[in-house]
């Protein structure tokens, strides 16, 4: 069960790369675009530099999300395992 749930959380994870365009994806190719409109060569890259460090935050904070979900779900496992689930008797 708990091998199942892994599982089902490594697909999620894979969802953002799966060809799904969300919002926040959007926006970040806008603001790569943006800066790539910059004149200066420097601060163009730092724009680059920055926009991709916002999108690795906002990545690493969903795998973050993602872990304490299976974390959770894997705990709930266990205590069903050791108290029994609802309505179940114990003979």
């Amino acid at each position: 069960m708990i091998r199942a749930l892994a599982a089902a959380g490594a697909l999620l994870a894979l969802l953002p790369v799966a060809g799904c365009v969300s919002w926040q994806d959007k926006a970040g190719t806008d603001a790569l675009v943006a800066c790539e409109k910059k004149v200066d060569p420097e601060e163009r890259r730092l724009c680059r530099e920055m926009v991709i460090a916002a999108a690795k935050g906002e990545h690493q904070k969903q795998i973050d999300r993602m872990q304490e979900s299976i974390r959770e779900a894997e705990e709930r496992e266990r205590l069903r395992q050791v108290y029994g689930g609802p309505g179940q008797v114990d003979r």
